[in-house]
């Protein structure tokens, strides 16, 4: 149990484990990759081996069923797709003070920290300076460069890596009982996380895939399809960014495709035959790939993301 519910990231769980057992335990960590990759998973299974009552994180005891649940006392979470205030900072720094309710330590994790607002930053960081000996702190980022060096200096750093191709094919034929087809295929188009592939496996999101590929490599070129796509693609960060990520790797197949002359590199295999359609110069290939760069960096900012899509979008149908 424990860890072994999780699928890669072994040298990561085994420093965890080490530091556990040598009685060596950090106060804060920073885990840092990709999203969707199984960060805070990593941290909830590693919760259960703080607080199992037999250390093993055994899934059976009161304590390791309570953090399954959700519910367990000693683990407080903030963060998420809106930005983290002042007033969540508060909460977290009332929290560390308080003593934990059924063991000798607290969790507090803080999701998409990178979200921090300059004010939460700046009182998190008189917390990590001298927190209370109880508490253990996770900080999860997929943006490493927007938390301050102040505190990076503080945590103890673990990188996450995406998954390889091979454990993605074996989670979702193992977990999800997909057939090995739509497994490969979702290995091949989930770019080394298991968030994403599992956001392909909804159908509505699979049928916008196509239609999106359709509209900028296809011939169902117009205004108003772009502007019902782009609504439909930016209702939050997190979807809007596996969007991008997918246009991405669209115009990655069709250099290997036209320029290579090489299908082997293709990762969106179910409609390789719609991109060795539409022929394409590397000049505007590169233009392109540098609107959607361009766009991606955006998403980091408060901005009206619906807007900002349907400009990208009839540019490069252009």
């Amino acid at each position: 149990m424990g860890f072994e519910r999780i699928t890669g990231h072994e040298k990561q769980k085994g420093m965890l484990l080490s530091l556990l057992k040598k009685k060596r335990m950090p106060h804060a960590f920073l885990f840092t990759g990709p999203e969707g990759i199984g960060k805070k998973r990593v941290v909830m299974e590693f919760a259960k081996y703080i607080f199992c009552e037999h250390g093993t994180a055994c899934n059976t005891c009161r304590p390791c069923l309570k953090v399954e649940r959700g519910s367990h006392p000693d683990i407080f979470s903030t963060g998420g797709e809106e930005s983290i205030g002042i007033e969540h900072s508060r909460n977290i720094s009332k929290e560390v003070y308080e003593y934990p309710y059924e063991s000798n330590r607290r969790i507090i994790i803080i999701d998409n920290a990178e979200k921090m607002t300059n004010e939460a930053k700046n009182a998190l960081l008189k917390t990590l300076e001298e927190p209370p000996p109880f508490n253990i702190f996770f900080l999860i980022t997929s943006s490493e460069r927007d938390i301050p060096l102040t505190i990076k200096s503080r945590c103890t750093k673990l990188i996450f890596s995406p998954l390889f191709k091979e454990q993605l094919k074996a989670y979702f034929k193992n977990n999800l009982a997909i057939n090995d087809e739509k497994a490969e295929l979702l290995s091949c188009i989930s770019h080394g996380s298991i968030g994403s592939g599992l956001f392909w496996t909804v159908e509505d999101n699979f049928l916008l895939r196509k239609q999106i590929a359709e509209l900028l490599i296809g011939r169902g070129k117009s205004f108003l399809k772009a502007s019902v796509i782009s609504e439909k693609i930016s209702k939050s960060q997190k979807d809007t960014m596996i969007y991008l990520s997918f246009i991405l790797s669209l115009y990655r197949d069709m250099y290997f495709l036209n320029e290579c002359g090489d299908d082997s590199m293709v990762m969106n295999r179910d409609i390789k035959g719609l991109l060795a359609m539409e022929k394409i110069n590397m000049a505007t290939l590169n233009n392109s790939i540098q609107m959607v760069e361009q766009t991606i960096n955006l998403m980091r900012y408060n901005i009206n993301r619906w807007l900002v899509l349907e400009n990208m979008m009839l540019h490069l149908m252009e």
